[in-house]
């Protein structure tokens, strides 16, 4: 099993979501970090539920703090990925969820299933300019995982475009290094859609441990 050091054909990433209502109160704001990746789902469910403890927060920092159950049959209302949802008056949302991707690489889970590494991550970010003027309405995918930056800044400068979807096909469509690039150091690329959504492209790297 994977959880002995072995590989598995998926990879179970921890994602920490923290829709920042203290600085806006639309929930424009929304701040995303990849707290694990593990190659064993029963691992990461663990993992998830103890991210915020981990983080520092005490459980009765929170208004409403939910742990999702895994079994049949649970009236879970916050989406399959989402293993915890919490509420903190002073802070905002939380949300952790498991996002799955394919183990492409074949990364390799230690004893507790975790991928004991330097990992870079390749972040799609949708804000829905589109369906909800204000932003609140935003989703981020992790498109890739590898294990040199260079590798993950290749990928991510190809993340929105294929053989049907090309640069023209973008109201705006500008990468790193571009004149005038405001955007911060993570961010490979920023684009807006013809129906006026923002999409950004961004490498994050995180030291397992």
């Amino acid at each position: 099993m994977s959880a002995n050091g072995e590989t598995s054909e998926a990879l179970f990433h921890i994602k920490r979501i923290l829709i920042n209502l203290k600085k806006d109160p639309t929930g424009a704001v929304q701040e995303v970090d990849i707290k694990g990746t593990y190659t064993n789902l029963s691992a990461a469910k663990t993992a998830a539920k103890q991210t915020l403890s981990d983080e520092g927060y005490d459980n009765e920092f929170f208004s409403t703090y939910e742990l999702k159950g895994n079994y049949e049959g649970e009236m879970w209302k916050h989406g399959d990925e989402c293993q915890v949802y919490a509420v903190a008056p002073e802070s905002g949302i939380f949300k952790v969820d498991i996002e799955t991707a394919e183990n492409k690489l074949g990364f390799v889970g230690g004893p507790d299933g975790k991928v004991n590494k330097e990992l870079y991550y390749v972040l799609q970010t949708t804000i829905h300019y589109n369906l909800d003027r204000s932003g609140a309405k935003q989703d981020t995918t992790i498109e890739d995982t590898l294990d040199t930056a260079d590798q993950a800044k290749q990928v991510a400068l190809k993340v929105l475009l294929d053989d049907d979807i090309t640069k023209e096909n973008f109201e705006i469509y500008e990468t790193k290094g571009q004149e005038g690039w405001e955007f911060d150091e993570d961010t490979m690329v920023h684009a807006v859609g013809k129906g006026g959504e923002n999409y950004f492209v961004q490498v994050i790297k995180r030291k397992q441990l």
